[in-house]
This record gives C-alpha cells, sequence and structure tokens, in this order.
C-alpha cells in the first residue's frame, strides 16, 4: 500500500468511525424518546422504504397495534404521536444499512485493486464480521420486546451498546496500526490504561443497565444531592441485585464512576513528565466531564440533550483511552 492508498484507506476507516459513532447517538436518542420498538418487522431490503402515504402509515400503525407496547404502554396513541417515534428507530436503521454499504463497497474495491496485504485483509474481514454481528444483535435486541414485556431485554442492549463501542475501538485501532502512527513506550501507563479500559467496559455495561431499566429517573434525593451523588442509600427492601434491580444498578453506576476517576487522575499523574502529557490530560478532562454529564442527567431526571451528550463524552473517553493505549504500547505489539 502507497501512500496516496494508505491516505484513502484511512479517510474511508475515519468515515466508517464518524459514522459509526453518530449511529451509537441515534440509538441513545431512539431509546430516550421510546422509539426502540415502533417498527415491528425486520425487513433487510423492503425495511428501507418507510410508509409514504395515509394508507401505508395506517397500515404500518395497525401492526404496531397488535404487539405489547401499544396494548399495555400506548394505548390511544395517535398516528401522528407514532409517526414520532417511528421516526428515529427508522432512522437508526436506515442509518445500520448504509453504514454497512459504505463499509463493504470499499473494501471489495481495495481488495480487487491489491491495496491490501494479507494482514491487512485479515483486521478488515474482521472488522465486517464485527459490523455483521451489530446487526444482528440490534434485531435479537428489539425481538426481546415484542414478547409479552414491551421492553427490551437490557442483558442485550448492553451487549448490542459494547459490540457497538468494540467496533469503534478497533477501527481506531487499525487507523492508528496502519498509519504506523509514532509510539511512546511505556509499561506503567499502558498497563494503567489498560486497566482503564476494562473499568470502562464495566461502566458502559452498567450504563446500558441503567438505560435498558430506566433507572435512570431512581435517583434517591432524600439523603440529599451530595450523598445521593457520591455515596448509597440503604432501602428496606430486601431485593438488592447489581443485575435486575434498577436502583442498586444506578448506584453502582455512580459509584464505580469513582473508581474510573481515581484511575485517571494516576493516569495523569504518571504521564504529565512524559510525552504522553496530552493524551493524558485528554483522558483525565474527558473523565472530568463524564462524570459532570453524569451527574446532570441524573439530577435533570434524564433530559434527552444532556443524556445524549453523556453518551458522547463516553465515546470520545474510551477513544481517549484506545490511543493511549496505542501510544504507550511496545512496537512489537503493532499486530495485536
Amino acid at each position: 500500500m502507497n501512500t496516496s492508498q494508505k491516505r484513502i484507506v484511512t479517510y474511508w476507516l475515519y468515515l466508517g468511525l464518524i459514522l459509526v459513532g453518530i449511529m451509537i447517538i441515534i440509538g441513545g436518542i431512539t431509546r430516550l424518546t421510546h422509539s426502540g420498538l415502533s417498527m415491528v418487522e425486520w425487513k433487510l431490503i423492503g425495511g428501507t422504504i418507510p410508509p409514504l402515504n395515509e394508507n401505508q402509515w395506517q397500515e404500518t400503525f395497525t401492526k404496531y397495534q397488535q404487539f405489547p407496547e401499544y396494548k399495555k404502554i400506548n394505548t390511544g396513541m395517535s398516528l401522528s404521536e407514532f409517526k414520532a417515534i417511528f421516526f428515529w428507530e427508522y432512522l437508526h436503521r436506515l442509518f445500520g444499512r448504509l453504514i454497512g454499504l459504505i463499509f463493504i463497497i470499499p473494501f471489495l474495491i481495495f481488495w480487487t485493486k491489491k491495496w491490501l496485504d494479507n494482514s491487512q485483509k485479515k483486521k478488515l474481514l474482521i472488522l465486517l464480521g464485527l459490523g455483521a454481528l451489530q446487526g444482528f444483535l440490534g434485531w435479537f435486541m428489539v425481538e426481546s420486546g415484542l414478547v409479552d414485556i414491551p421492553a427490551v431485554s437490557h442483558y442485550r442492549l448492553a451487549t448490542h451498546l459494547l459490540t457497538a463501542f468494540t467496533l469503534m475501538c478497533y477501527i481506531y485501532w487499525l487507523i492508528l496500526s496502519f498509519n504506523n502512527v509514532e509510539r511512546q513506550p511505556n509499561q506503567i501507563i499502558n498497563r494503567l490504561s489498560k486497566w482503564l479500559i476494562s473499568l470502562l467496559v464495566i461502566q458502559i455495561i452498567y450504563g446500558a443497565f441503567v438505560a435498558g431499566l430506566k433507572a435512570g429517573y431512581l435517583l434517591p434525593l432524600e439523603g440529599g444531592v451530595f450523598k445521593s451523588i457520591i455515596g448509597y442509600s440503604l432501602r428496606s427492601a430486601n431485593d438488592f441485585s447489581l443485575l435486575n434491580n434498577g436502583f442498586d444498578i444506578q448506584a453502582f453506576h455512580r459509584i464505580f464512576a469513582w473508581v474510573v476517576f481515581v484511575i485517571s487522575i494516576i493516569i495523569y499523574n504518571k504521564s504529565k513528565n512524559t510525552n504522553l502529557k496530552t493524551t493524558g490530560m485528554l483522558v483525565f478532562g474527558l473523565v472530568i466531564t463524564q462524570i459532570s454529564l453524569g451527574i446532570a442527567t441524573l439530577l435533570l431526571r434524564v433530559q434527552i440533550h444532556v443524556a445524549t451528550t453523556h453518551q458522547f463524552i463516553a465515546i470520545l473517553l474510551l477513544l481517549a483511552v484506545i490511543r493511549l493505549t496505542y501510544l504507550s504500547s511496545e512496537k512489537s505489539q503493532s499486530n495485536a
């Protein structure tokens, strides 16, 4: 791959990275507007064309009325209200198809033109596989909410979201490795950044649990705002569960954020006198911003614009930590 070819492939990967990020944001808005179960059919090709006239809209709405969400939650919803929630789920699915085409078509062109070596082909095939898996998990998640209980499984939601973040991180790692971005090996910072990735994975999973169980609305303020944000309010109910109880899940998500904060401080201190200072500062700054937005999201009872920004900063934070991990790693790990 010569310089010109490498530049084109890099632009393609960056485009894919941006589109996946937008896809995650649209997915978040779809969740926040309670739109995810508005499309009750899964058509890979036909689903790209929305209802085009009132008869088609009424037919689509009638199908929706046969499912639990309408019967148990949205009984009496008007057609115009249905159109509003249909929009976000339709946009989410359409964007997914667009991303698939943008990844597959150029990849086939690069392969045909013999721009890629065997190692790059294998890595990009893994990328396409992750994209296909993400599409399947989207269907698998929605399907769980079309049965008796009109809510998607928070386990499936977490898997779907975590795979999306994994896809983004993998794309960004490919961009860095394909362009042989200069490294500044540092074992301590590399180990800390890997620990931080592990912690962020846990936070992402629990963030998805909070979203799936609508636990963001459960912040107890009786003991004061400070206690609610920092600590855990004991309950008399004997139903403690970090997997299924929304109150406990949301409390864990809040408290665990401070563990992430502590690690980010250590990373900042270890990197401030090294060539990794800028990236270390970026990670620390994004952690502070993310915690602030998380607190605001809870206190403002999950306003869409704040919650969406919270999710967007999560994307930037994870990518920043991936960059720090790459830059601090030994060159021999470039094929990892």
